[in-house]
């Protein structure tokens, strides 16, 4: 195993992004979820001591790109139409019996 595929390896990048002062290229990850616990700590520890305007940046950033994502996919916790079932079956070819 590499250095590379060790799973802290994600989060020391991270690490490092944010002391490059690369916080908002960090946003879109961040807003799906997709920096690991790890990483999202480490985001959340530098927040807390960044500048009030950076951090505004950050959320509205992190805020635009979930809205987004709502309006592309909607909500995942939809329920499906009532008839959904009945409709799908009425399209299904009816068997023929064999000869």
């Amino acid at each position: 195993m590499t250095d590379a595929d060790r799973p802290d390896a994600l989060s020391e990048d991270i690490i490092q992004d944010l002391a490059c002062g690369r916080l908002l290229d960090l946003a879109e990850l961040y807003a799906v979820g997709a920096l690991g616990s790890q990483g999202e700590s480490a985001v959340d520890q530098f927040l807390r001591s960044a500048r009030a305007s950076l951090r505004g940046q950050f959320s509205l950033r992190v805020l635009q790109t979930r809205e987004a994502l709502m309006l592309t996919y909607g909500s995942l916790d939809a329920e499906p139409p009532p008839d959904l079932l009945r409709e799908i079956l009425a399209k299904l070819p009816t068997p023929h019996p064999a000869p």
